[in-house]
């Protein structure tokens, strides 16, 4: 891995590529760090669910669950830190980069020594709620490993905020990738060389995140020289990353809530076997997320950058990033709105596919809505407005549950799906009209 992949700014003598070219070449490799390990689990997940058996299995599943929820002790810290960052590297101030850093740091390693500390003393009693367990204190064993590795999976999202600030997503996905593979890999060689025992598979994933967060370590010390000499705990950073931080965990719980609550009101209302029906078509749209998400993961310092210093060029890029966006996304939605029940037949059957595809036809309008409304919101998170954003999705929740609960009573799964279209409707159109006030004060 070459030196110059490590350092902020390109040597002098290299021409830099145009901004936009650097964003796509960003966004492309966010796109193989993140969609690789989904193709691997289209081929391991099976092999996993016949070699473990259906309980070991969902038990491997909710380790995974409980892993990413207790990756919210991070408090936003990660993307908070990314933001103020951006800022100080764009200055050059290099005085406040250590301290600023090192605070954030210790910050989240306490925070995540707490939420692993909670896993650890609350195993016993979650297993407990679980039926038909085929070794208790197997799986009392694995929630205690991944315990034990919550403080580095909390301060790599840190590690990673820090790499993203300056703009090193050449080596960030070199560790993401194999990182992602290893999540469905590693339980598939454990399970291939040792056989069924969820504790090593546990141990082989655990091992995994303390790796990646040494790498993680190592990356951020060589791309952010600033840091040397200069890493010390000053308190005066605790506020604006707490604040910021704050509202950004408000928004990480209250959205995946409203993610996930229509298909709990779909099983009050209606059945359970109509919730594999909506969740089907709904499971499918959502793994576009990841086209945003590949996109403003590197927007993201640029925006903080180009608002702390008011920057026209930065509204330019926002306008390109939402064209972009949509010419690669209209075509996809599209496709998958017009032949939704042939390709449902093809992946499902036809008898589940009668029931999903019209629900198809309503997500992929909605999706392609929800995808674009991504820029405004990193826009948004990016020049540091962390507040209106959290407390739009507040104000959209009980609206949403009202929507959801009438329709979803009166038309089914039509109903449910309807709601979840006016949300995404409104929730864009919401973001946009803040990004617009935003810009005529500019």
């Amino acid at each position: 891995m070459s030196r110059a992949l490590l350092t902020i700014r390109a040597p002098s003598h290299v021409a830099p590529a145009p901004p936009f070219l650097k964003l796509a070449k960003h966004t492309l490799l966010n796109l193989l760090g993140l969609g690789a390990p989904l193709l691997l689990a289209l081929f391991s997940i099976p092999a996993l669910m016949h070699g473990l058996g259906a309980e070991r299995f969902g038990l491997l599943t909710l380790v995974w669950a409980v892993t990413s929820y207790f990756g919210l002790f991070d408090l936003g810290l990660g993307r908070a830190l990314t933001q103020q960052l951006a800022i100080l590297i764009d200055r050059k101030d290099d005085e406040r980069i250590g301290p600023l850093s090192a605070s954030a740091l210790l910050l989240m390693a306490a925070l995540g020594a707490v939420a692993g500390a909670l896993m650890i003393l609350l195993a016993p009693w979650g297993v407990s709620l679980i039926k038909a367990l085929p070794d208790r204190g197997e799986a009392i064993a694995a929630c205690w490993v991944m315990g034990l590795a919550v403080p580095c999976i909390v301060v790599t999202a840190g590690l990673r905020g820090m790499l993203e600030a300056c703009h090193a997503f050449e080596v960030l996905n070199y560790v993401r990738l194999p990182m992602g593979v290893w999540t469905f890999a590693g339980p598939w060689i454990v399970l291939h060389w040792l056989g069924p025992d969820l504790l090593l598979i546990t141990i082989a994933l655990a091992l995994g995140r303390v790796v990646g967060f040494i790498v993680h370590g190592w990356l951020a010390w060589r791309a952010l020289p600033q840091l040397r000499g200069r890493l010390q705990w000053q308190a005066q950073w605790l506020r604006p990353l707490l604040v910021s931080g704050g509202w950004l965990t408000l928004s990480n719980i209250v959205s995946p809530f409203m993610g996930y609550v229509d298909r709990f009101m779909i099983g009050a209302t209606v059945s359970a076997a109509a919730v594999a029906y909506y969740a089907t078509p709904q499971e499918v749209v959502t793994k576009l997320w990841i086209i945003p998400g590949a996109l403003t993961a590197v927007l993201f310092p640029a925006f903080a950058a180009q608002a702390a210093r008011k920057d026209a060029a930065a509204w330019a890029l926002y306008d390109k990033a939402v064209r972009v966006l949509f010419i690669v996304l209209l075509p996809i939605c599209a496709v998958l709105g017009l032949f939704a029940h042939p390709i449902l037949s093809l992946w499902i059957g036809p008898e589940l596919a009668a029931h999903s595809a019209p629900i198809l036809q309503v997500f992929s309008v909605g999706i392609l809505l929800n995808c674009l409304a991504h820029v405004p919101l990193t826009w948004l998170h990016g020049a540091g407005r962390f507040r209106a954003p959290a407390l739009l999705h507040c104000a959209e929740l009980p609206l949403f549950l009202l929507a959801l609960w009438l329709l979803a009573s009166h038309w089914g799964l039509m109903g449910a799906a309807m709601a979840w279209l006016l949300r995404m409707v409104g929730d864009a159109a919401a973001l946009f009209w803040l990004c617009r006030l935003e810009r005529r004060g500019a």
